[in-house]
């Protein structure tokens, strides 16, 4: 599909800033819109990112993130409404993980997003407009929020504090944010036989073999202590981090990769305060 003119929601966070630019380098006409804001100027694609609380103890917020799921919705709407062939949306792999009987502090916003995927599905199939909902791990890159895992240990690796760590056993997939935003971008531009994909790096690998790789890209001589805090039980699998499908129908191939992610990460550090969690 030729993609003109799109719509991006939660265009000021993180994510939103690195899509819009990346669509916007294409020649596309871009409308950003602020968390909260619904579509009401016509466009080819709907790329919904916003999402409040996606990081830190928001997540814990049952009304909050149930708050999420209806704008997700109220946006899939408002995008038909105003002419949008595709909606293209963000969730996580967080989904896919079980709950367990006592209640954490990502389970609500994992719910949430499992909602947020399952009903907006089900939405556009009754609209019938193009659903395509891309699942992500971690990216990292300029931008990123200070509390990210990553974050946390790259910043204080830089001010010559160790970070801590459980075991780091699960497997992982840390991706720079400008591949996420070119998966994204295809995954708009482009016809696809499928209605979910996974973004990633196409190189996932348990998360100690990142962690322990980060002194040496920054050239510092602290480590990072794996093992100094109680196992969080976090076990992902690594067929959740597949990029082939979305690869063979659009190209989608990462660029930048682990090392000048982590490097762009370290640009913003100066600024951030040392972090104990």
């Amino acid at each position: 599909m030729k993609m003109k003119n799109a719509i991006v929601t939660g265009a000021t966070g993180f994510v939103g800033r690195h899509l819009t630019a990346e669509i916007a380098a294409r020649g596309v006409i871009v409308t950003p819109l602020k968390r909260g804001e619904l579509p009401a100027t016509p466009a080819d694609v709907c790329y919904h990112l916003a999402w409040e609380s996606a990081s830190g103890p928001g997540r814990g917020d049952a009304v909050l993130q149930a708050g999420n799921a209806a704008l997700t919705l109220e946006t899939l709407r408002a995008a038909y409404k105003v002419g949008c062939q595709k909606f293209v949306s963000l969730g996580t792999v967080y989904e896919f993980l079980p709950l367990p009987d006592a209640v954490g502090i990502s389970d609500f916003y994992i719910l949430s997003k499992r909602y947020s995927h399952a009903m907006a599905d089900r939405l556009a199939r009754q609209l019938g407009i193009d659903f395509v909902w891309c699942t992500v791990c971690h990216p990292i890159g300029r931008g990123i929020k200070p509390e990210q895992m990553m974050a946390y240990a790259v910043s204080n690796l830089l001010k010559g504090v160790s970070p801590a760590f459980g075991l780091a056993k699960t497997w992982y997939d840390v991706v720079a944010v400008e591949d996420l935003a070119l998966g994204l971008r295809l995954a708009g531009e482009y016809r696809l036989s499928k209605r979910e994909y996974f973004i990633g790096s196409g190189q996932p690998r348990v998360l100690r073999d990142y962690l322990t790789q980060l002194p040496h890209i920054l050239g510092v001589s602290d480590k990072v202590n794996i093992g100094a805090r109680p196992d969080d039980g976090l076990r992902f699998q690594r067929e959740w981090f597949d990029i082939a499908p979305l690869a063979a129908e659009t190209g989608y191939s990462p660029q930048l990769g682990f090392e000048q992610a982590v490097k762009n990460v370290g640009e913003a550090c100066d600024e951030w305060p040392i972090f104990s969690t």
